[in-house]
């Protein structure tokens, strides 16, 4: 792959981490070295976007004090998308599944209250159109809660996509 090539992969995965991951302008060495853990286990969107798969890209990011995301590329036509908060072992109090059903989430609702203890209970979104997608655990007083936001970017790649096309040449 050339020189011009790579960079430009860069510059965009650079600008997709500071416009994508971040509503509040948070500097990207806050965003890039580590992520979300408990008990010193990393914390990862896992579903059905990714093949619930453990993927660095997929890891939960500080976003802001009590809030940690990462990004997805998602369908409308694929929904819904079905998806956990969890560690490489789904272990017990890092795997964040809706706590009451029904577990559903849409463009503009609620935050879900999540269990950090569950086992099968998958959180369900339905993008109402394609698009990247933020997806936040967010920690509060009472508990963690999970949600969903399109960014404003319709056209990006995906880190996972990037990483790929950065990796294929």
């Amino acid at each position: 792959m050339n020189s011009t090539k790579k960079m430009m992969i860069t510059s965009v995965a650079a600008a997709f981490l500071l416009t994508s991951c971040s509503s509040n302008n948070t500097p990207v060495a806050s965003l890039v070295p580590g992520g979300f853990s408990i008990n010193s286990k990393a914390v990862y969107l896992r579903g059905e976007m990714n093949d619930y798969a453990v993927s660095e890209s997929y890891r939960l990011r500080k976003d802001d004090e009590d809030t940690y995301c990462t990004v997805a590329t998602l369908r409308a036509d694929w929904a819904p998308y079905k998806f956990k908060f969890a560690d490489a072992d789904w272990s017990e109090g890092s795997n964040f599944g809706y706590r009451n059903p029904p577990g559903i989430l849409h463009e503009g609702s609620f935050p879900v209250e999540l269990s950090s203890n569950s086992k099968f209970e998958e959180i369900s979104f339905y993008p109402k159109s394609d698009g990247v997608y933020r997806f936040c655990l967010i920690k509060r007083d009472n508990g963690f809660f999970a949600s969903v936001q399109k960014t404003s970017h319709r056209s990006l790649l995906s880190m996972a996509q990037l990483i790929k096309l950065s990796k294929a040449n």
